[in-house]
C-alpha cells in the first residue's frame, strides 16, 4: 500500500501545494516525532496549517501502530474573544474532507484516523464558556479533534476551574485537556503567564508514582515572532523567501498616515470618524472592504453610531464587532463579514462597499482581507497583527491606512501601558513624509527592516509579574468537590499578576420572575426562577463572558469611565460596591442551587441568570446603556445544541406569538380557573392551544404526549407552564444531576454491561496498560450497584410498576421529575460502599482501590469529599457476577473518619491530579456513550 504522503493529502485537501516550510515541518515531525520549541512565522504565513501538520502526524503514528507518539486533541489557543476564527473554518474543512474522501490521499488519512476508536475521522469544538448542565466535551478520549478556543476558556479547564462550567465537570475537562492534547498557541508573546502554568502542569505529572506511560502529558507549542522561548525556533528559510506567494504577503506596501488626535475626548471619535471616511471615498476599487480597529469597546459603538449616520447616504453597509457578545449573536456578525472580507476576496467586485468597526478582537486569529484599514494606535505588537488584516494575501496591491494616535496618555494605557506612547513616538521618528503627510510603510518586509536593529521591549504589551503554579496550588485545585474555601487565583496564574478578575457568565431569560415599575427580579420567587433555569438550564450559546468589575458597575448603574477592552486578562480598576437608591438582584448559581444576589456578592466564574428586562445586550454584545428587553436566544441556543424542544408558556410568551393585551389577560385569567379547579397540566396545555389555535397547531403539540410541568408562584398564582418533548435527545442528558437518570427506561445489569464494554473499548484504544483496562471494565460494570436501594428504584419508576417488574433500573423515563431527598445519600456512595464490603468482587484487578474510586466519583462527586448527609440507610440485595449480595445501612462515606478523603489523595499521589482525572473521564464518557446509545436504540424501536 502506498504510504501516507503530506504534500498529496494537503494539495487534495486544499487544493494548491503546502508553502515549503510545511511540507519541512510535516517532515520533521513524522521522523523526530518533537515539536519545535517556537514557530517563528511572520502573520500571513499560513500558520493554522500547523492543523494540517499535527493532524497528518496522527494518521502517520495511527498508521504505524504507534498513537501514543502524537496528541489526539490538537488544540489552537488565541489570547483574545474570537470573531472569526480561521482555526475553526480550516478545521471544519479537514473534517469535511475527511468524512467524504474524494481522493485516495485522503482517504489513507481518514482510515489511519478512524482506526484510533473514535466516531469519526475527526471532529471540531469550539470552547466556549462552560454551562452547568451542559456537556462541552461531545466525545469519546480516543476521538481525534481539532478544538478552537481562548486562553481563559483552555487555562481554566486545565485548571480544573473551567469558567462557567458544573465543578462536576471540572475533572473531566481537566483530565483531558491533561493528556493526549497538543496546545498550539498564537502569538504566544502576549501568553507568558499560561505558557509557565503549562510547563508547571507538565513536570507536576510527571511526579506521580504511576505515570499513566501510554498517554503523552499536555504539550505546548508557542506561535509567535516575538516570543522570548528557550530553545531553537523554527523560522521562514530560503525555499520559503523565494516563494512567489509568500514574497507577496511579504512585501505587499501597506502605507499608513499618522494622524494625530487626543485619546480621551470626542476629538478621537470624531478624526477616527473623518479618516474612515475619507479612506473609504479614496479607495482605490469601487466597493471596498475598510477595517476600523478601536481599543476599546466604547469608542467602538460611539464611532458605529456615527458612521450608522453617514451609511444610508454613503452607499456602504456597516457591521460591528466586539468579542464580549453571545456566540449566537456573534456567529451571526461573523457570518455576514465573512462572507464579505474572508480572504482571498480582495479583487472580487461587490456593489456596495463595507465598513467594518471591530475592537482587538479581530487581531488574531481573524482570517479577514480588507483593503483598507483605520486604527487606533496600540502597542507595537497590537498594531502589527491589525495590519496583518490588510491585504493580508499581498493581491491588492494598493493597500492605504490611517493611524490615529497621541502621547497624551499620562500614566500609560490601561490596556497597552507606556508601550503605546513609545509606539506612537517611534513611528512618528521612522516615518517618512507623503504629501506632507508622516506615513509609515506597515509590509512585513519593511517592518523587519524598521525593527532589525531597535529594541523593541518598550514598544510591546507590558509582561505582568507572575504567579508560579506551585504544588500547593495544585492540591487545591485537585479538589473540586466541594471546592476548598482558600483557593489559587487561576486568572492570574493564566495571565499575571494584577491582571483583573476572571469573567463571569451571564444570560438573560424572559420569563424570569419580575416586579415594579422599573422590573426588578421579585426576590420572593426564588422558587419559580429555580424551577424555570433546572427545567430550561442556561446554555453556552446563549451566554455572554463579561468582567466582574464592569457586571458589577452595570448592576449598579455606574457608568463605565474607560471603558471594556477586547484584551483577555485586562485590568481596568475595580468597580465600588457603592449603595445606589434601587438595587438590582441576580440569580446566581452556586453549588447545586440558584440563588439571590447583590452586585457585591458575585465572585469570579459565576453563572448569572437576569431578567430581559434588565438590558444592557443588544445584537452585537455588551451594552450597559442599553434600556429595552433583551432578547432571549434560549430556544435558539436549545436547536442549535441539539437538544429537545421545550417551550416556558407565561403571559410574556403569549405576547411575543402575537396575542393582543386583553386577550392575553382574558386567557391567562382563565388558566388561573381551571388551575384552581384541580386541572391536570395535560388539561391546560390543551385549553391553552385551543385559545390559540389561530397562531398555533394544537395538533403538533399534543401528538407527542409533551412532558409539562406546572410552575406557581409562592400566592399560589400559575407563572408558567413549562412543555417538553417528551422524546429525549442524547445532547439533553446532563453528568451534573439526575437528568442523566431521567431518559429512557434501561435495566440496571443491560447499562453496566454496556458501560464495562465502552470503557474497555476505550482503554484499549487509548492503549492503556491492561491493567488500567481491566481497572476501568470492572469499575463499568459496578459503577451503579448503588441503584439497587429501593427508594432509587422508587424513583426511577415515579409511581410507574409497569416499568419491567421485579428487575432494577438504571435509568428511568423522562416522566420522572422525582428528586432523591437531601437526607439520602447518592447512588454513587452506595456504589463504593458495597464495593468495599465484598473486595472479592475485585479480586480480579491489580488496584481495587481505583475501582472503588471511579465508582464513587463517577458523577463528579467526592473530590475530596462525599456529601455529608444524614441517612437513615436502607436494605438492598444485588445479583452480580453470578452470586447475590447484600447491604443493610448507610454508606457514611461522607464522615471525615469514612477514609474517603485518604483514599482521594492517595489516588492523587499515586496517578498525579490529571491522571486520576483523565481514568475518571475515560469511565464517566463511557458511561455517557453508553446512555446516548440507550437513547437512539429507544428512539429507533
Amino acid at each position: 500500500m502506498k504510504r501516507l504522503n503530506f504534500v498529496d493529502f494537503f494539495c487534495d485537501v486544499h487544493g494548491h501545494e503546502p508553502f515549503p516550510w510545511q511540507e519541512r515541518l510535516a517532515t520533521q515531525l513524522i521522523e523526530d516525532h518533537a515539536w519545535p520549541d517556537l514557530i517563528d512565522l511572520p502573520t500571513a504565513s499560513g500558520k493554522t496549517a500547523c492543523l494540517d501538520i499535527a493532524l497528518f502526524h496522527l494518521a502517520w503514528c495511527a498508521e504505524r501502530g504507534k498513537p501514543w507518539l502524537a496528541p489526539r486533541r490538537i488544540v489552537f489557543v488565541v489570547d483574545r474573544r474570537i470573531i472569526v476564527d480561521s482555526t475553526a473554518k480550516r478545521a471544519q474543512k479537514l473534517c469535511a474532507a475527511l468524512e467524504s474522501p474524494k481522493t485516495a490521499a485522503v482517504r489513507r488519512v481518514a482510515a489511519a484516523l478512524k482506526g484510533l476508536g473514535g466516531a469519526h475521522p475527526l471532529t471540531h469544538e469550539k470552547l466556549r464558556g462552560g454551562m452547568p448542565r451542559e456537556r462541552s466535551f461531545q466525545f469519546g478520549p480516543a476521538q481525534p479533534m481539532i478544538i478552537t478556543s481562548t486562553v481563559d476558556q483552555i487555562g481554566s479547564r486545565l485548571l480544573f476551574r473551567g469558567y462557567g462550567m458544573s465543578p462536576y465537570a471540572y475533572p473531566i475537562h481537566a483530565g483531558l485537556l491533561g493528556h493526549d492534547s497538543l496546545l498550539l498557541l498564537d502569538e504566544a508573546h502576549l501568553s507568558a503567564p499560561f505558557m509557565e502554568t503549562v510547563s508547571a502542569i507538565r513536570a507536576r505529572q510527571s511526579q506521580a508514582e504511576r505515570p499513566l506511560s501510554s498517554v503523552q502529558p499536555v504539550k505546548l507549542v508557542p506561535l509567535s515572532a516575538t516570543a522570548n522561548t528557550k530553545g531553537i525556533p523554527f523560522k521562514l528559510d530560503r525555499d520559503d523567501l523565494a516563494n512567489k506567494e509568500l514574497t507577496a504577503r511579504r512585501t505587499a506596501k501597506k502605507p499608513a498616515r499618522l494622524v494625530e488626535a487626543p485619546m480621551r475626548t470626542p476629538d478621537r471619535v470624531k478624526a477616527l470618524l473623518r479618516e474612515t471616511l475619507d479612506l473609504y471615498r479614496c479607495s482605490r476599487t469601487p466597493a471596498p472592504a475598510v477595517a476600523v480597529i478601536v481599543n476599546r469597546v466604547r469608542t467602538a459603538r460611539a464611532l458605529y453610531q456615527h458612521l450608522w449616520a453617514e451609511k444610508k447616504d454613503g452607499g456602504f453597509d456597516l457591521e460591528l464587532m466586539i468579542g464580549r457578545s453571545r456566540p449566537l449573536d456573534r456567529d451571526a456578525v461573523a457570518t455576514r463579514v465573512v462572507e464579505r472580507a474572508a480572504a482571498g476576496t480582495a479583487n472580487k467586485v461587490h456593489d456596495r462597499g463595507l465598513i467594518v468597526v471591530a475592537t482587538q478582537t479581530i487581531e488574531v486569529g481573524a482570517d479577514l482581507d480588507f483593503q483598507g484599514l483605520v486604527t487606533e494606535c496600540a502597542a507595537m505588537d497590537a498594531l502589527r497583527q491589525r495590519f496583518g488584516r490588510l491585504d493580508r494575501l499581498g493581491e491588492f496591491r494598493k493597500a492605504q491606512a490611517v493611524i490615529v494616535g497621541s502621547c497624551d496618555e499620562a500614566g500609560g494605557d490601561p490596556v497597552y501601558g507606556e508601550a503605546l506612547n513609545y509606539t506612537w513616538s517611534w513611528l512618528n521618528t521612522v516615518a517618512s513624509e507623503v504629501a506632507g503627510v508622516p506615513t509609515v510603510d506597515f509590509s512585513i518586509a519593511s517592518m523587519q527592516r524598521l525593527t532589525k536593529a531597535v529594541d523593541m521591549t518598550a514598544m510591546n504589551s507590558p509582561l505582568r509579574d507572575r504567579l508560579l503554579l506551585t504544588p500547593a496550588h495544585v492540591d487545591l485545585l485537585s479538589q473540586t468537590s466541594p471546592r476548598p474555601m482558600f483557593e489559587p487565583d487561576v486568572h492570574a496564574l493564566l495571565h499575571g499578576l494584577e491582571s483583573g478578575l476572571a469573567d463571569v457568565q451571564v444570560i438573560w431569560r424572559a420569563e424570569l420572575p419580575v416586579t415594579g415599575d422599573e422590573p426588578v427580579l421579585d426576590a420572593s420567587e426564588l422558587g419559580v426562577a429555580t424551577s424555570l433555569l433546572t427545567l430550561n438550564p442556561p446554555t453556552s450559546l446563549e451566554s455572554l463572558s463579561l468582567p466582574l468589575r464592569d457586571v458589577r458597575a452595570w448592576l449598579l448603574g455606574r457608568a463605565d469611565e474607560t471603558g471594556l477592552a477586547d484584551v483577555e486578562g485586562v485590568s481596568e480598576g475595580e468597580a465600588a460596591n457603592e449603595a445606589v437608591a434601587k438595587p438590582r438582584l441576580v440569580l446566581r448559581r452556586s453549588a447545586e442551587r440558584w440563588e439571590h444576589a447583590f452586585a457585591g456578592e458575585i465572585r469570579p466564574g459565576d453563572t448569572l441568570a437576569v431578567p430581559s428586562t434588565y438590558g444592557g445586550c443588544d445584537q452585537f454584545g455588551f451594552a450597559p446603556d442599553y434600556n429595552k428587553a433583551v432578547i432571549d436566544l434560549s430556544a435558539d441556543a436549545r436547536r442549535a445544541l441539539k437538544k429537545s424542544d421545550l417551550v416556558v408558556i407565561t403571559e410574556r410568551w403569549l405576547e411575543a406569538i402575537g396575542v393582543g393585551s386583553e386577550r392575553r389577560d382574558s386567557i391567562w385569567t382563565a388558566l388561573q380557573e381551571q388551575r384552581s379547579d384541580q386541572s391536570s397540566a395535560g388539561e391546560l396545555l390543551a385549553f391553552l392551544l385551543e385559545q390559540i389555535s389561530d397562531l398555533v397547531a394544537p395538533d403538533a403539540w399534543l401528538r407527542r404526549k409533551p412532558v409539562i410541568d406546572v410552575v406557581v408562584s409562592a400566592n399560589g398564582k400559575l407563572h408558567a407552564l413549562v412543555v417538553a418533548e417528551a422524546s429525549v435527545k442524547p445532547n439533553d442528558a446532563s453528568d451534573e444531576d439526575f437528568s442523566s437518570s431521567n431518559t429512557v427506561p434501561v435495566l440496571l445489569k443491560e447499562h453496566s454491561s454496556g458501560v464495562a464494554a465502552h470503557a474497555r473499548k476505550l482503554a484499549e484504544a487509548l492503549c492503556l496498560g491492561e491493567e488500567h483496562v481491566e481497572h476501568l471494565a470492572c469499575a463499568g460494570e459496578f459503577h451503579d450497584v448503588g441503584k439497587a436501594d429501593p427508594r432509587t428504584q422508587q424513583r426511577l419508576r415515579a409511581g410507574d410498576v409497569g416499568i419491567f417488574p421485579g428487575q432494577l433500573l438504571a435509568k428511568g423515563s423522562r416522566r420522572s421529575r422525582l428528586e432523591p431527598s437531601e437526607s439520602m445519600e447518592r447512588h454513587e456512595a452506595y456504589s463504593a460502599a458495597l464495593l468495599r464490603l465484598y473486595p472479592e468482587l475485585m479480586k480480579e484487578v491489580a488496584d481495587p482501590d481505583l475501582v472503588v474510586y471511579l465508582g464513587g466519583t463517577h458523577h463528579g462527586r467526592g473530590r475530596a469529599l462525599m456529601p455529608d448527609r444524614n441517612d437513615e440507610g436502607t436494605a438492598f440485595t444485588i445479583e452480580l457476577a453470578g452470586q447475590t449480595y447484600s447491604f443493610e445501612g448507610a454508606p457514611g462515606l461522607g464522615s471525615l473518619g469514612s477514609g474517603w478523603a485518604a483514599l482521594f489523595w492517595r489516588m492523587n499521589r499515586r496517578y498525579g491530579p490529571w491522571g486520576i482525572a483523565y481514568l475518571e473521564s475515560i469511565l464517566r464518557l463511557a458511561d455517557w456513550m453508553r446512555s446516548a446509545e440507550e437513547i437512539e436504540m429507544s428512539q429507533s424501536r
